[in-house]
């Protein structure tokens, strides 16, 4: 059923005798256009999160930005924690899906990456930290997903107790500065992709369906399908990850 949100929507679209809608965004504005699909309304979803969790496209408008600017702090913060020899606990975005954490965390070799896919306990993220430092490592590094039952707010007053790792541990939850950096090159061009390709779509006639980027394509799948599935991450990354920590 529809929310009263969303019929005082499709009502004032429908006095402003437009044609169709384009709505850009991730799954809760996807199940959004979903609605006002089966309501009667010309709808097309352009695929748009820094979670890039949402079925329909292998990576969405945003999350090369977010994972670039996570990276960039992480880089950052491993000078400090370099030259103090210090443990690091880097906590990014991306709700429910560890996809940002595990890029962002390989991408910039951390030692333990933490995700809601898979969870690890906090004296097995110890026993990983200490490890690295026993390889003659100035830092250890773990990134975290906010989703995970263990993020930094649960993990932090874990390892407050110095004796557990036997070296200091800072904890920097970065928030939402992942949402406001200049888009990269390659968000700007997916973006503009995907937004012919919504053009495009409509004028093929396609209605209640998302545009999204799938095997270097622009392709689009049924909003009804997109609403009802879940993107699963490849755990095999993480599991490269792990080796390459070792």
């Amino acid at each position: 059923m529809m929310e009263a949100g969303q019929r005082e929507a499709l009502e004032r679209l429908k006095e402003s005798r437009i044609e169709g809608a384009i709505i850009i965004g991730g799954n809760g504005s996807q199940a959004g256009a979903y609605a006002l699909s089966r309501a009667g309304l010309p709808v097309i979803g352009v695929a748009s999160t820094i979670d890039n969790d949402l079925p329909g496209s292998d990576i969405t408008i945003g999350v090369d930005t977010a994972l670039n600017i996570a990276l960039e702090a992480i880089d950052r913060l491993k000078v400090t924690a370099s030259s103090h020899h210090r443990g690091l606990l880097v906590e990014v975005m991306g709700r429910n899906s560890g996809y940002l954490a595990l890029m962002a965390g390989l991408a910039g070799g951390a030692e333990a990456i933490v995700i809601p896919e898979r969870e690890i306990t906090p004296e097995a993220i110890a026993d990983i930290m200490r490890s690295a430092y026993d390889r003659g490592k100035k830092h250890a590094l773990i990134v975290v997903a906010e989703g995970a039952a263990n993020n930094a707010e649960r993990l932090a007053p874990y390892f407050t107790d110095k004796s557990r790792l036997g070296f200091e541990l800072r904890a920097t939850i970065l928030g939402h500065v992942q949402r406001g950096g200049a888009p990269t090159a390659f968000d700007r061009l997916l973006a503009t992709r995907l937004g012919v390709g919504a053009i495009e779509a409509f004028v093929r006639g396609e209605r209640g369906v998302l545009v999204g980027w799938i095997d270097g394509r622009v392709k689009t799948a049924p909003l009804s399908d997109v609403v009802r599935q879940l993107k699963l991450l490849d755990l095999s990354v993480l599991d490269m990850a792990e080796m390459l920590s070792k």
